[in-house]
């Protein structure tokens, strides 16, 4: 399925990055245009970013030729590696993460009366969806080359040194939402956590989206510690038909792995803003420490997540193949 997520994508981007790059319409990192972003294309003229998109589709083209042709050699894995990481985690901005995060929240404020459904179908424009086409591009070519690379899990001593890595992982993970959470569950009640009366005055018609937001971070990081306890391998009591039964290793790994992708995308846009003076958040943030740093923080939650998912992967596959 990798192999031809990457095939058709590769034919179909190199054939627009080129129209693209000769001026043809429909360029999705146009920073002028509405729906735009801040992604690393955004600023550069058209016929660069286009020129760009067909270069990566034509190099994530050859991988995917001679995927199919049998495993991938040590280079071309690596080339794999970077290239995935360069679409799926370092391009993006933070409009993936709106677009999981805040959908849900929005929907259900939409159906309450307490936010328009425009606002919704705002979130659904072509540069958006373009950078999830690039991210699911992006992960595919990362599994091909992680595949390559890691050859067969579960050598012995892997499983313990996995579950010490794992565990500060974990604890890493789960404290950035919590940190954040607390600073917009804060907002709603009306505690102004590490920012001015005034200001959340100023903001205090968005609380109960940053609030949304905070407890989908807090359900993320209740399952996250799932990832060092028993109950992240085996099925507690209270599922119906499935529990005592073991938990697929790839469900929660590949689960907490694709949440780790937005999050650490969103974090990056953010420090780059921020170091290069742009604002982050509603006007006026610059001067609220809680208003920005949490953000600041989420390329850490999220490499703490990939390196927690892949410490549990490597643990319940090692526990498998033991005689």
């Amino acid at each position: 399925m990798p192999v031809l997520i990457i095939a058709v994508w590769s034919v179909s981007y190199l054939v627009l990055g080129l129209l693209w790059a000769l001026g043809a319409p429909g360029y999705p990192f146009d920073a002028g245009r509405a729906g735009a972003g801040n992604t690393l294309l955004d600023p550069l003229p058209a016929a660069v970013g286009g020129s760009v998109l067909a270069v990566s589709a034509l190099v994530a083209g050859v991988v995917a030729v001679l995927a199919a042709r049998g495993p991938l050699n040590r280079a071309t894995a690596v080339v794999a590696v970077v290239a995935g990481v360069g679409l799926a985690v370092l391009l993006p901005d933070v409009r993936i993460m709106m677009t999981a995060g805040y959908l849900p929240v929005m929907l259900a404020a939409a159906l309450a009366g307490q936010a328009e459904f425009s606002m919704i179908a705002s979130m659904l424009t072509w540069p958006s969806v373009n950078l999830l086409i690039l991210m699911a591009v992006g992960v595919s070519l990362m599994v091909l080359g992680t595949r390559a690379l890691l050859g067969e899990p579960g050598r012995s001593g892997s499983a313990a040194r996995a579950f010490r890595v794992g565990r500060y992982a974990t604890a890493v993970a789960v404290a950035v939402p919590v940190v954040y959470a607390v600073t917009r569950f804060g907002w709603l009640l009306g505690i102004p956590v590490g920012i001015s009366d005034e200001f959340l005055a100023y903001i205090a018609e968005i609380t109960p989206i940053g609030a949304g937001l905070g407890a989908l971070g807090l359900l993320g990081a209740v399952l996250t510690v799932g990832l060092v306890r028993p109950w992240g391998e085996i099925w507690p009591r209270w599922v119906p038909f499935l529990r005592g039964r073991p938990i697929p290793a790839r469900l929660p790994a590949y689960s907490a792995l694709a949440v780790s992708l937005p999050i650490t995308s969103a974090g990056l846009m953010y420090v780059r803003q921020k170091l290069s003076g742009e604002q982050v958040g509603p006007a006026g943030a610059a001067d609220e420490l809680g208003a920005w740093l949490p953000e600041m923080l989420w390329p850490l939650w999220g490499a703490a997540l990939a390196v927690a998912a892949l410490a549990y992967l490597t643990r319940r596959r090692y526990h498998a193949r033991r005689p």
